[in-house]
């Protein structure tokens, strides 16, 4: 294979990395009462992840970056 594609090959492996790497943010005591189904029934997903997850004690929305952008 031709060094050309194989640098091609991996910068839209790193491209394609990078859009779906996940980010979370925390939601507010507030925000997790808010909603009309409870949260901890919720199973809502974006491509590979659960939007709601609970880490440390914290409700996070997890969303791909790619999503972020997009407001999916």
């Amino acid at each position: 294979m031709h060094p050309r594609w194989i640098v091609s090959i991996a910068a839209v492996v790193a491209i394609v990395a990078w859009a779906f790497h996940p980010v979370c943010v925390p939601l507010s005591a507030a925000d997790v009462q808010s909603f009309s189904v409870p949260i901890e029934q919720r199973t809502d997903r974006d491509f590979y992840l659960r939007v709601f997850q609970q880490r440390d004690g914290v409700w996070r929305q997890c969303k791909t970056w790619l999503s972020r952008q997009l407001f999916f």
